[in-house]
């Protein structure tokens, strides 16, 4: 459906908006002419501004006359004039609808600047959908029974055992399973930079992208070297790998086997905080209970987000979805340096990646809207006292002064963000509240 505006206001309101436009539920259109009075005061404001700050041999600072200053630099002043005027009438234009932009606005049409004269332009720009809420009160959700076996202590307790083991070369045979060789890799290929890795890791018998290594080392000592040949598909882990056929060169450096620690007493009082062994099980069955209840609480919660979507259908503006999808390959950015994956050098396709994180970005900026929606209507309220309360956690996670980011925070808009993110939180536990179990 299309819809257009035409309204003129009074000169009086410095503003005259000749249309507005529906291209989509969710994408306006509007023009808009500038009166000359506005651009011819405007001009002189910042024609003004530059004389002040002007450098010209022969005159003095602050003493250059205004045509001057006008000829000299012309281009720049009507670059500032535009970049002033533009956005506050836009602003205006749009502030009288019920209707909130969303980003930048994209200018389509301008009228050169000439003053005296008005200046009309003609702007695209998305808006906040109005959601239409349907039923959310009730929502049915299933609640997972929450158990822990000794089963699952055990293997935690293995795990402790592992991060505290030893290990100890041999050179007396030739490696077999579950030996840890440490290895030089060199691998080439036509038309493929040669890679080289040096005093690798690898725990024979354990799954790896090169399976064949394991068979290939199976018996060899410290000093040996094998040559595997392999052939890739195009959905080779390795870019550099695909469609092509691959000489690794292995060096087996160095066997070790593992030795862990006896399972004891001693060995609790050596791995943290426990008394005995009896004390280190209990904490570890304690830990695992409360966090499984933390997962079932998480799973309730994707559960009624899920609901929210498939009873709620409404277009998402571009903009806010392409936010969404900043802030992912952000958080995806940090992840793989923290990994140690250097992003620079790695063969990332970001396009991919892009793509592959659209849908679920899509489905946040959704379930953010719909959860708004029901705070708005519940009158789920968030303080500025529970909103610094988040910003005072962080900051001391962060080891930075409370100050200083609520500060940063409430001049890039990120404090009102914040508040919009907290009443989204309140709305889901709202509906957990009301939520049928079964």
């Amino acid at each position: 459906m299309r819809a257009s505006a035409r309204v003129a206001l009074s000169r009086e309101n410095k503003i005259m908006l000749i249309d507005y436009r529906e291209l989509s539920s969710v994408k306006r259109a509007v023009e808009v002419e500038i009166p000359a009075d506005a651009v011819s005061g405007e001009v002189k404001k910042v024609t003004s501004e530059f004389a002040r700050q002007a450098r010209i041999p022969g005159f003095r600072a602050g003493k250059v006359p205004l045509h001057v200053v006008k000829n000299r630099f012309l281009k720049e002043i009507q670059e500032e004039v535009v970049d002033r005027l533009l956005p506050r009438f836009f602003r205006d234009a749009v502030g009288e609808k019920s209707e909130k932009p969303v980003g930048n606005p994209e200018l389509k049409r301008m009228d050169a600047l000439s003053e005296g004269s008005p200046i009309k332009f003609l702007a695209e720009f998305e808006i906040k959908p109005k959601v239409e809420l349907r039923e959310y009160r009730g929502i049915r959700v299933s609640e997972p029974a929450i158990e822990v076996t000794e089963a699952d202590v055990e293997a935690i307790l293995e795990r402790y055992r592992e991060s505290a083991s030893s290990y100890r070369p041999v050179t007396d045979r030739g490696a077999g399973k579950d030996d840890y060789v440490v290895i030089d890799l060199v691998s080439s290929a036509d038309g493929m930079e040669t890679q080289r890795s040096e005093k690798g890791h690898v725990r024979l018998g354990e799954d790896s992208p090169l399976p064949e290594l394991h068979e290939s080392l199976s018996g060899k000592r410290s000093g040996d070297q094998v040559v595997i040949e392999k052939s890739y598909g195009e959905d080779a882990v390795n870019e550099a790998f695909r469609g092509k056929n691959v000489r690794h060169e292995v060096t087996l450096q160095e066997i070790r086997v593992q030795e862990k620690p006896e399972l004891n007493d001693e060995f609790a009082r050596s791995a943290g905080p426990w008394e005995d062994l009896e004390a280190m099980r209990a904490k570890i069955r304690e830990d695992l209970r409360r966090h499984r209840a933390q997962e079932a609480l998480r799973g309730k919660r994707q559960q009624i987000g899920e609901r929210l979507l498939e009873t709620h259908e409404f277009d998402v503006p571009e903009t806010m979805i392409e936010e969404e999808l900043s802030h992912s390959l952000q958080n995806y950015a940090r992840f793989l340096a923290s990994q140690g994956v250097d992003i620079e050098k790695a063969e990332i396709d970001w396009r991919r990646v892009r793509d592959d994180f659209r849908g679920e970005a899509v489905k946040r900026v959704k379930r953010g809207l719909i959860l708004e929606e029901i705070a708005r209507k519940e009158s789920l309220i968030v303080s500025d006292t529970e909103v610094d309360a988040e910003i005072r956690k962080a900051a001391h996670e962060s080891k930075r002064e409370f100050a200083e980011v609520r500060h940063r925070l409430q001049h890039d808009g990120g404090y009102e963000a914040l508040r919009l993110t907290l009443s989204q939180d309140k709305a889901i536990e709202f509906l957990l509240g009301l939520a049928v179990v079964g």
